[in-house]
Formats: C-alpha cells, structure tokens, sequence
C-alpha cells in the first residue's frame, strides 16, 4: 500500500458484522454510528406527513425499529428511566390519551395505544444493548408511541402537563423539512455523544478491534508465529520503557518481531494523527533493532484524515485495512519477513 486510496480500495469502511455484533455488548455507539445516514435520510425525504418516516423507514432493510428508537433516544437525551416514569405518569401527562401537535403549520392528532399495562423501560422498547441487533422491522404499540413523543413532543399545542425535557429536547418534528437544519443538529449531537461515551468505552471497542486482527491473522500463519505481548525488544522511545503496540508478532525461529498498530475510526478521531506523528521515529528504531513495523487502518474517519494515513503509510513495513483479502496479503508478509 503506497497511497491512501490504494488502502481505502476494498476496504470496509464501516465496522464488519462480526465486529457490530462483538461490539454491540460494550456500547450502543457502534450500531449507531453504522446507521446514522440513513437515520438522517429517512427523516429528511419522509416530509409528506408527521408519520412519514415510518414508511420510509419500513423500505429500508439495515435500519431496525428499534434502533430507530434508540437514535431518537439518544439524539433527545432520554433513556429508559426517563420514560418509564413517563409511562407511570402517563394519564397525568396526557389525560386525553393524545398528542395534539403542530406540522407546517397544522394541527395533528395522535392518538397513543391503550394497552392493560403501559411499560416503557429498556427492554420492553427492545433498545437493551443485547437486543439492538435483533433486526426488530416493525413496532409495536409502545415503540410507536414513544417514537412520535420523542419526535414530536416540542410541538405538543398543549404544553401546561408535559416536562421542560420534553419541551426542550423532543424537538427533531421541528426541523423535518429543513434538511440542512436536521442533518446539522444530528451529527452535532452526535459528536457530543461519541465524546461522552468515550473514555472506558473506547477502550473496550479497541481490545474488541485488536481480538479481531489477531485472530484472523492466527488463523492465516504458521504455529511458528507467538502473539505474546505488546512490546519490541530492546525498543524504546523517549524513555525507558518499552514501546508498546496493539500487537506483536514473533517468530522464534527467526528472532525477528514486527509491531503492529491498529485503528479503526468511523467518525473522525484524533488517534490516528498521534500514530502519525510517531510513525517515523517508530519505525527507524524498530529497524535499528532488526524488527519491523506495521498498521491495520480502516474506517470512514481515517481516511478522512488522508495527511495523517499518508504518513504511516511512508513508515510503515506494511499497511492493510480490515478487509480479509488485505489481512492474507500481510500475513504473506510476515511469512516472509519476520
């Protein structure tokens, strides 16, 4: 890989299944940030009427009912808690059993099911982190109902019973029609959460990345190859310490290693402009010690950041993305240099 789009040719650009599927049992962003778009598309064409989207959302196969949900809940900063005491207080809150709402200037009427017992927590709305992926294409009554409060609760003709929450954060129906407005709004919030959620989260989405690679190229190279540790020997930077990497590969018979760094970004993130930074001075004292040095870069983010990829790229040993065909050609690699 010599160029930034030679690397992003074939590459997956988007978290692949397994690594949703892995990743949806540490945090909720992931699946989310893999629909976003068409979150944002369904509700910028589905204009006609207040309820619209939902037969744009059913033409589209990738975006659940529940994760529909879920991106109106955390675009609005309503959980679970929030709206089970909603649906506790629910006859105090709307005592007509209606949603009297305003769209481009006209009054519409939703009426909310009736059900025995009005449960509105996590699991009953299927948005628990362990049932986001169950591809849920339909809502039921107290999805639906939730869904048009948090879409349309700001524009309620009655606001004397609702909670300034509502008030103030079910305020998506306002801007659908004005599709610069709406787009703006979601990726700034979206931007805050990813930066909210960061931290430990981020963390455990990166071990998720590196068990990934390590077992994919496990299962391409000899029983020769130990991936034990995250350090060269004998190599430092700056310090004392060893340098460390989000994975090494030895061989034994060879007494050679090489140093692997691993991103995958699907929104713009800053990590990849330190691994660039320090790409250099990695690589030249790998070579010094007879190692070698490597990078695994995917996602959409990182090769926004095109200056930085570029970088590694001139200091890399070898450079592949998350594609399985890209991954054997590093293992080829590997057999013949380490």
């Amino acid at each position: 890989m010599q160029t930034v789009e030679e690397l992003a040719q074939g590459a997956c650009n988007y978290w692949p299944t397994q690594l949703v599927e892995e990743a949806a049992d540490k945090s909720t962003l992931i699946p989310l940030l893999e629909t976003q778009d068409i979150f944002i598309n369904v509700l910028k064409f589905a204009d006609a009427t207040p309820y619209a989207w939902q037969q744009a959302l059913a033409q589209n196969k990738k975006l659940s009912a529940n994760l529909f949900l879920k991106h109106l809940m955390v675009l609005t900063d309503i959980g679970g808690e929030r709206l089970q005491r909603y649906g506790k207080d629910f006859a105090q809150l709307f005592p007509t059993g209606q949603l009297q709402f305003t769209a481009d200037d006209v009054i519409h009427t939703y009426v909310f099911s009736t059900p025995k017992k009005r449960v509105w927590n996590n699991k009953k709305l299927r948005v628990e982190k362990t049932l986001l992926l169950e591809n849920r294409q339909t809502f039921d009554h107290d999805m639906l109902d939730v869904c048009m409060l948090l879409i349309w609760g700001a524009n309620t003709t009655d606001p004397a019973n609702l909670p300034d929450e509502i008030l103030e954060k079910a305020i998506i129906g306002s801007m659908i029609g004005d599709a610069d407005k709406l787009e703006k709004y979601i990726k700034e919030r979206y931007l805050f959460v990813s930066r909210q959620i960061g931290g430990s989260t981020a963390n455990d989405l990166g071990y998720i990345c590196e068990g990934y690679i390590k077992d994919k190229l496990q299962a391409m190279l000899p029983d020769d190859y130990t991936f034990d540790g995250h350090t060269l020997r004998n190599m430092t930077l700056n310090n004392d310490q060893l340098t460390k990497f989000d994975l090494v590969i030895s061989n034994a018979k060879t007494d050679r290693s090489i140093g692997i760094e691993i991103s995958f970004q699907v929104t713009t993130n800053s990590v990849i402009e330190r691994k660039s930074q320090n790409a250099n001075n990695r690589q030249s004292i790998a070579h010094s010690h007879g190692h070698k040095v490597g990078y695994i870069i995917d996602g959409s983010g990182n090769f926004q950041r095109k200056s930085a990829v570029q970088n590694i790229l001139n200091y890399s040993d070898f450079t592949a993305n998350f594609s399985d065909a890209s991954l054997s050609k590093m293992a080829n690699y590997i057999k013949d240099n380490v």
